[in-house]
């Protein structure tokens, strides 16, 4: 038996020709649609708590797709929001299946940038560790299915077809969807390495000092100054890296990790209005 749902966003979409009407279904307590119970599945499962979550456990089914990802979305700068698992979308078709269900991965609150970036074929995680705040922060919601490389459903005609009706669907919403797939679109070596890192120090507890100190640093040197300079103005080794970390996941500034994390590797401030503070 799964936890009861209540509809708190219901909307229905037409498509006329294809004679199919959409309906999103979300929790009530506005957690994952298909809670997770750790030590019941048959693989391995976790639910570490994100900053971008609203301090929320976020659940993982898959270790090297959904976790990675997680990791990624957690550090990038362009996004500031994720919900796992958010809701549920019926769509009642045509056919022999007159009701095809689709429970998506991930819901993220991403800049437009992002998603104009991923809509040319950049690469998930290029795309957004190149990104930098020039703009105010443009809010749109990125619907995101994580894959493996070696996933059967990849090659599945009646899978694929379900994704291209759920991604018309969330279209005509006014949201975007993608796919990502871990050899494409998941950081490797140093990059991973350096996103890792920072996702380790995501929760090092931040002062309002600790904001001062590294903007007015970084404004003092033109907008832009080293990792290893930001973490001394914080404090000491090791804790300065680890505020510097959190300051990073929260937005407050953006560490340049496109080559890992180096002592010379750029701190700038994001300074687009979406800090989570």
């Amino acid at each position: 038996m799964g936890i009861p749902l209540k509809v708190v966003l219901e909307r229905e979409i037409e498509f006329r020709k294809e004679r199919t009407i959409a309906t999103i279904y979300e929790p009530e307590s506005g957690g994952p649609v298909r809670p997770l119970i750790t030590g019941r599945e048959p693989h391995t499962t976790g639910r570490p708590v994100c900053i971008k979550s609203g301090f929320r456990a976020v659940p993982w089914e898959s270790f090297r797709g959904e976790l990675p990802f997680i990791e990624l979305a957690e550090v990038t700068s362009p996004v500031r929001r994720i919900r796992a698992q958010p809701h549920q979308l019926d769509m009642k078709v045509t056919g022999p299946e007159p009701i095809l269900t689709f429970f998506p991965d991930f819901e993220l609150t991403v800049d437009g940038r992002l998603i104009e970036e991923l809509a040319r074929g950049t690469p998930f995680w290029l795309a957004a560790l190149r990104w930098f705040a020039d703009r105010p922060f443009d809010a749109r919601t990125l619907i995101v299915e994580v894959k493996d490389d070696k996933d059967p459903r990849r090659n599945d005609p009646d899978y694929q077809h379900k994704l291209n009706l759920a991604e018309e669907v969330y279209r005509r919403l006014g949201w975007s969807f993608a796919t990502v797939v871990k050899s494409r679109d998941l950081p490797k070596a140093e990059i991973a390495k350096g996103v890792h890192k920072v996702w380790l120090k995501a929760l090092t507890a931040v002062t309002p000092l600790d904001v001062s100190r590294a903007s007015d640093l970084i404004g003092r040197s033109g907008g832009c100054s080293s990792y290893g300079e930001v973490a001394r103005a914080l404090e000491s080794d090791p804790l300065g890296k680890n505020k510097l970390a959190a300051l990073h996941v929260r937005r407050v500034v953006r560490i340049d990790l496109s080559k890992g994390i180096r002592a010379d590797s750029t701190v700038s401030l994001v300074n687009d209005g979406g800090a989570i503070l």
